[in-house]
Protein backbone atom coordinates (compact mmCIF):
# COMPACT_ATOMS: atom_id res chain seq x y z
CA UNK A 1 0.00 0.00 0.00
CA UNK A 2 0.38 3.44 -0.66
CA UNK A 3 1.35 5.58 2.72
CA UNK A 4 0.01 9.76 2.24
CA UNK A 5 3.62 10.56 2.74
CA UNK A 6 4.70 8.83 -0.20
CA UNK A 7 1.62 9.64 -2.26
CA UNK A 8 1.77 13.29 -1.33
CA UNK A 9 5.91 12.75 -2.89
CA UNK A 10 4.28 11.33 -6.25
CA UNK A 11 1.99 14.24 -6.77
CA UNK A 12 5.02 17.15 -6.22
CA UNK A 13 5.32 18.32 -9.95
CA UNK A 14 7.77 20.87 -9.49
CA UNK A 15 11.12 18.62 -8.95
CA UNK A 16 10.24 16.97 -12.35
CA UNK A 17 9.20 20.58 -14.15
CA UNK A 18 12.38 22.56 -13.29
CA UNK A 19 14.93 19.44 -13.46
CA UNK A 20 13.31 18.75 -16.94
CA UNK A 21 13.56 22.00 -17.59
CA UNK A 22 17.11 22.67 -16.95
CA UNK A 23 18.02 20.15 -18.54
CA UNK A 24 16.60 20.43 -21.16
CA UNK A 25 17.95 24.16 -21.74
CA UNK A 26 21.44 23.21 -21.38
CA UNK A 27 21.41 20.54 -23.85
CA UNK A 28 19.83 22.34 -26.88
CA UNK A 29 22.51 25.11 -25.54
CA UNK A 30 25.21 22.50 -26.71
CA UNK A 31 23.40 21.37 -29.77
CA UNK A 32 21.49 24.22 -31.54
CA UNK A 33 24.49 24.92 -33.72
CA UNK A 34 24.59 21.14 -35.54
CA UNK A 35 20.31 21.68 -35.39
CA UNK A 36 20.64 25.05 -37.10
CA UNK A 37 22.94 22.76 -40.07
CA UNK A 38 20.50 20.52 -40.07
CA UNK A 39 17.42 23.06 -41.02
CA UNK A 40 19.39 24.36 -43.77
CA UNK A 41 20.72 21.32 -45.11
CA UNK A 42 17.04 20.32 -45.28
CA UNK A 43 15.59 23.28 -47.59
CA UNK A 44 18.80 23.91 -49.01
CA UNK A 45 18.10 22.22 -52.74
CA UNK A 46 15.03 24.33 -52.67
CA UNK A 47 16.50 27.54 -51.81
CA UNK A 48 19.13 27.09 -54.62
CA UNK A 49 18.59 27.14 -58.26
CA UNK A 50 22.54 25.94 -58.69
CA UNK A 51 22.49 21.78 -58.92
CA UNK A 52 25.93 21.81 -57.71
CA UNK A 53 24.45 23.60 -54.35
CA UNK A 54 22.23 20.66 -54.05
CA UNK A 55 24.39 18.24 -52.22
CA UNK A 56 26.87 20.44 -50.03
CA UNK A 57 27.45 18.39 -46.96
CA UNK A 58 27.43 19.61 -43.34
CA UNK A 59 31.04 20.51 -43.48
CA UNK A 60 30.48 22.96 -46.19
CA UNK A 61 26.72 24.69 -45.09
CA UNK A 62 29.25 25.14 -41.84
CA UNK A 63 31.91 27.03 -44.02
CA UNK A 64 29.18 29.13 -45.20
CA UNK A 65 27.12 30.15 -42.01
CA UNK A 66 30.88 30.79 -40.28
CA UNK A 67 31.74 33.26 -43.35
CA UNK A 68 28.55 34.91 -43.84
CA UNK A 69 27.41 35.82 -40.37
CA UNK A 70 30.21 34.57 -38.34
CA UNK A 71 30.03 32.09 -34.72
CA UNK A 72 26.53 34.14 -34.01
CA UNK A 73 25.59 32.52 -36.95
CA UNK A 74 25.24 29.22 -35.54
CA UNK A 75 23.03 30.48 -32.91
CA UNK A 76 20.83 32.20 -35.03
CA UNK A 77 16.93 31.78 -33.70
CA UNK A 78 18.15 30.44 -30.30
CA UNK A 79 16.43 33.44 -28.27
CA UNK A 80 13.11 30.88 -29.58
CA UNK A 81 14.64 28.40 -28.16
CA UNK A 82 15.60 29.84 -24.61
CA UNK A 83 12.28 31.73 -24.70
CA UNK A 84 9.90 28.71 -25.61
CA UNK A 85 12.03 25.71 -24.35
CA UNK A 86 11.29 25.93 -20.61
CA UNK A 87 7.49 26.30 -21.11
CA UNK A 88 7.30 23.89 -23.34
CA UNK A 89 9.46 21.59 -21.49
CA UNK A 90 7.50 21.89 -18.74
CA UNK A 91 4.24 21.32 -20.81
CA UNK A 92 5.74 17.54 -21.86
CA UNK A 93 6.67 16.48 -18.20
CA UNK A 94 3.22 18.20 -16.59
CA UNK A 95 1.56 15.87 -19.11
CA UNK A 96 3.92 13.20 -18.79
CA UNK A 97 3.24 13.11 -15.13
CA UNK A 98 -0.61 13.46 -15.31
CA UNK A 99 -0.63 10.83 -17.91
CA UNK A 100 1.16 8.48 -16.02
CA UNK A 101 -1.54 8.91 -13.28
CA UNK A 102 -4.50 8.82 -15.65
CA UNK A 103 -3.66 5.86 -17.66
CA UNK A 104 -3.79 2.47 -15.63
CA UNK A 105 -1.03 0.64 -14.27
CA UNK A 106 -2.70 -2.18 -15.35
CA UNK A 107 -2.55 -1.92 -18.80
CA UNK A 108 0.61 -2.69 -19.09
CA UNK A 109 2.85 -2.24 -21.95
CA UNK A 110 -0.14 -0.04 -23.37
CA UNK A 111 0.11 1.86 -20.50
CA UNK A 112 3.22 3.38 -21.73
CA UNK A 113 2.44 3.37 -25.13
CA UNK A 114 -0.61 5.64 -24.09
CA UNK A 115 1.06 8.05 -21.59
CA UNK A 116 3.64 8.73 -24.77
CA UNK A 117 0.96 9.01 -27.21
CA UNK A 118 -1.29 11.89 -24.30
CA UNK A 119 2.29 13.63 -23.76
CA UNK A 120 3.10 14.34 -27.61
CA UNK A 121 -0.42 15.22 -28.39
CA UNK A 122 -0.06 17.71 -25.16
CA UNK A 123 3.65 19.07 -25.74
CA UNK A 124 3.13 19.41 -29.57
CA UNK A 125 0.81 22.33 -28.99
CA UNK A 126 3.84 23.86 -27.10
CA UNK A 127 6.81 22.59 -29.04
CA UNK A 128 5.40 23.41 -32.62
CA UNK A 129 5.71 27.50 -32.91
CA UNK A 130 8.98 26.95 -31.01
CA UNK A 131 9.91 24.75 -33.79
CA UNK A 132 8.29 26.89 -36.81
CA UNK A 133 10.21 30.17 -34.78
CA UNK A 134 13.52 28.53 -34.81
CA UNK A 135 13.82 26.42 -38.26
CA UNK A 136 12.79 30.55 -39.94
CA UNK A 137 15.15 31.80 -37.93
CA UNK A 138 17.97 29.17 -38.93
CA UNK A 139 16.93 29.41 -42.55
CA UNK A 140 16.51 33.12 -42.62
CA UNK A 141 19.79 33.19 -44.60
CA UNK A 142 18.86 31.11 -47.39
CA UNK A 143 14.73 32.38 -47.67
CA UNK A 144 15.87 36.47 -47.67
CA UNK A 145 13.21 36.29 -50.67
CA UNK A 146 10.45 35.35 -48.58
CA UNK A 147 11.35 36.55 -45.35
CA UNK A 148 13.29 38.76 -43.19
CA UNK A 149 13.05 39.09 -39.17
CA UNK A 150 14.71 41.14 -36.82
CA UNK A 151 14.44 38.44 -34.51
CA UNK A 152 12.16 35.67 -32.75
CA UNK A 153 9.62 38.42 -30.87
CA UNK A 154 9.69 39.54 -35.05
CA UNK A 155 9.02 36.48 -36.73
CA UNK A 156 6.03 35.32 -33.90
CA UNK A 157 4.22 38.56 -34.65
CA UNK A 158 4.98 38.43 -38.58
CA UNK A 159 3.14 35.27 -38.82
CA UNK A 160 0.39 35.79 -36.32
CA UNK A 161 -0.39 38.85 -38.67
CA UNK A 162 -0.39 37.25 -41.83
CA UNK A 163 -1.01 33.78 -41.16
CA UNK A 164 -2.85 34.10 -38.03
CA UNK A 165 -2.49 31.78 -34.50
CA UNK A 166 -2.74 28.95 -37.48
CA UNK A 167 0.79 30.06 -38.74
CA UNK A 168 2.10 28.89 -35.83
CA UNK A 169 1.14 25.54 -35.48
CA UNK A 170 1.73 24.68 -39.11
CA UNK A 171 2.93 21.35 -39.23
CA UNK A 172 1.58 20.00 -35.84
CA UNK A 173 0.14 16.70 -37.17
CA UNK A 174 3.59 16.43 -39.06
CA UNK A 175 5.63 16.79 -36.00
CA UNK A 176 3.23 14.27 -33.88
CA UNK A 177 3.82 12.28 -37.01
CA UNK A 178 7.96 12.35 -36.34
CA UNK A 179 8.16 11.98 -32.94
CA UNK A 180 5.40 9.88 -32.15
CA UNK A 181 7.64 7.08 -33.51
CA UNK A 182 10.64 8.55 -32.34
CA UNK A 183 9.33 8.63 -28.94
CA UNK A 184 8.23 4.53 -29.28
CA UNK A 185 11.04 3.49 -30.94
CA UNK A 186 14.01 5.44 -28.41
CA UNK A 187 11.96 4.13 -25.69
CA UNK A 188 12.08 0.44 -26.50
CA UNK A 189 15.78 0.59 -27.40
CA UNK A 190 16.88 2.64 -24.76
CA UNK A 191 15.52 -0.25 -22.20
CA UNK A 192 16.43 -2.74 -23.58
CA UNK A 193 20.20 -1.13 -24.42
CA UNK A 194 20.14 -0.66 -20.68
CA UNK A 195 18.89 -4.16 -19.45
CA UNK A 196 21.96 -5.65 -22.45
CA UNK A 197 24.46 -2.80 -20.97
CA UNK A 198 24.01 -4.16 -17.00
CA UNK A 199 24.73 -7.79 -18.21
CA UNK A 200 27.97 -6.24 -20.26
CA UNK A 201 29.31 -4.71 -16.71
CA UNK A 202 27.90 -7.79 -14.93
CA UNK A 203 25.59 -5.43 -12.81
CA UNK A 204 22.94 -7.50 -11.18
CA UNK A 205 20.62 -7.42 -8.51
CA UNK A 206 19.35 -10.23 -6.38
CA UNK A 207 15.15 -11.03 -7.18
CA UNK A 208 12.85 -9.34 -4.86
CA UNK A 209 10.70 -13.21 -4.32
CA UNK A 210 13.96 -14.02 -2.39
CA UNK A 211 15.42 -16.64 -4.72
CA UNK A 212 18.64 -17.97 -5.87
CA UNK A 213 18.16 -15.88 -9.13
CA UNK A 214 19.65 -12.64 -9.96
CA UNK A 215 18.48 -10.14 -12.89
CA UNK A 216 20.03 -7.70 -14.59
CA UNK A 217 19.76 -4.03 -12.93
CA UNK A 218 19.72 -1.36 -14.91
CA UNK A 219 19.13 1.06 -12.02
CA UNK A 220 22.60 0.47 -10.98
CA UNK A 221 24.48 1.87 -14.00
CA UNK A 222 26.96 4.61 -14.15
CA UNK A 223 25.64 8.14 -15.33
CA UNK A 224 28.53 7.53 -18.55
CA UNK A 225 26.49 3.85 -19.08
CA UNK A 226 23.28 5.57 -19.30
CA UNK A 227 24.12 8.39 -21.21
CA UNK A 228 25.72 5.81 -24.15
CA UNK A 229 22.41 3.83 -24.25
CA UNK A 230 20.35 7.17 -24.48
CA UNK A 231 22.57 8.17 -27.28
CA UNK A 232 22.44 4.98 -29.16
CA UNK A 233 18.86 4.78 -28.83
CA UNK A 234 18.29 8.27 -29.73
CA UNK A 235 20.58 8.12 -32.69
CA UNK A 236 18.98 4.73 -34.11
CA UNK A 237 15.10 6.61 -34.10
CA UNK A 238 16.25 10.00 -35.66
CA UNK A 239 17.89 7.80 -38.51
CA UNK A 240 14.36 5.73 -38.88
CA UNK A 241 12.11 8.96 -38.60
CA UNK A 242 14.45 11.41 -40.24
CA UNK A 243 12.60 11.54 -43.79
CA UNK A 244 9.38 12.53 -42.34
CA UNK A 245 11.21 15.45 -40.69
CA UNK A 246 12.59 17.24 -43.75
CA UNK A 247 9.04 17.44 -44.99
CA UNK A 248 7.98 18.70 -41.54
CA UNK A 249 11.00 21.43 -41.46
CA UNK A 250 9.98 22.36 -45.35
CA UNK A 251 6.23 22.62 -44.75
CA UNK A 252 6.94 24.93 -41.68
CA UNK A 253 9.72 27.09 -43.04
CA UNK A 254 7.60 27.80 -46.16
CA UNK A 255 10.12 25.99 -48.63
CA UNK A 256 7.33 24.15 -50.86
CA UNK A 257 6.87 23.72 -54.80
CA UNK A 258 6.06 26.40 -56.58
CA UNK A 259 2.18 24.90 -57.01
CA UNK A 260 2.16 24.37 -53.61
CA UNK A 261 4.01 27.93 -52.21
CA UNK A 262 2.79 29.27 -49.02
CA UNK A 263 0.63 26.44 -48.33
CA UNK A 264 2.04 22.87 -49.57
CA UNK A 265 0.42 20.18 -47.96
CA UNK A 266 3.00 17.12 -46.57
CA UNK A 267 2.35 14.88 -49.60
CA UNK A 268 2.72 17.53 -52.06
CA UNK A 269 6.08 18.47 -50.76
CA UNK A 270 6.92 14.81 -50.82
CA UNK A 271 6.22 14.29 -53.72
CA UNK A 272 8.29 17.66 -55.24
CA UNK A 273 10.82 16.91 -53.16
CA UNK A 274 11.56 13.13 -54.95
CA UNK A 275 10.76 14.81 -58.01
CA UNK A 276 13.60 17.43 -57.75
CA UNK A 277 16.45 15.41 -55.71
CA UNK A 278 15.38 11.67 -55.32
CA UNK A 279 15.48 9.68 -52.41
CA UNK A 280 18.70 11.49 -51.66
CA UNK A 281 16.59 14.36 -50.64
CA UNK A 282 14.92 12.61 -47.69
CA UNK A 283 18.29 12.04 -45.88
CA UNK A 284 19.19 15.85 -45.78
CA UNK A 285 20.69 17.15 -42.54
CA UNK A 286 20.78 13.11 -41.89
CA UNK A 287 24.12 13.61 -40.33
CA UNK A 288 23.42 16.91 -38.54
CA UNK A 289 20.45 15.48 -36.74
CA UNK A 290 21.67 12.61 -35.47
CA UNK A 291 24.75 15.00 -34.21
CA UNK A 292 21.96 17.05 -32.57
CA UNK A 293 19.63 14.14 -31.18
CA UNK A 294 21.99 12.09 -30.07
CA UNK A 295 24.36 13.49 -27.83
CA UNK A 296 21.00 15.84 -26.79
CA UNK A 297 19.25 12.72 -25.34
CA UNK A 298 22.11 11.83 -23.07
CA UNK A 299 22.42 14.79 -21.65
CA UNK A 300 19.38 15.64 -20.72
CA UNK A 301 18.50 12.54 -19.28
CA UNK A 302 21.91 12.24 -17.40
CA UNK A 303 20.79 16.14 -16.40
CA UNK A 304 17.60 15.03 -15.65
CA UNK A 305 17.90 12.03 -13.49
CA UNK A 306 21.14 14.18 -11.42
CA UNK A 307 18.53 17.20 -10.78
CA UNK A 308 15.96 15.68 -9.64
CA UNK A 309 17.52 13.55 -7.43
CA UNK A 310 18.90 16.33 -5.58
CA UNK A 311 15.33 18.18 -5.79
CA UNK A 312 13.43 15.52 -4.60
Amino acid sequence: MTTRREAAQQDRLWPALVAGAAASALSRAVTYPPDLLKAQLQIHGVTNADASQHHLSTLQIAKQVAQAEGLAGFYKGFGAVLAGVVPATMVYYAAYETSKRLVPEEWGAFQGLTVGLLTQLAAGLAFTPVDIIKERMQAQRLMRHAYSYTGPWDAATSILRSQGAGGLLRGYWLTNAVWLPWNTIYIALYEQSKHHMADVLNLSSQSQADESEWQSSPAALPGWAVGACSAASAAAAAVVTHPLDVVKTRLQVGAASPGAHGGGKSLQIARHLLAMEGWRGFGRGLTARVLTIAPGAAMQWFLYEMIKSRLD
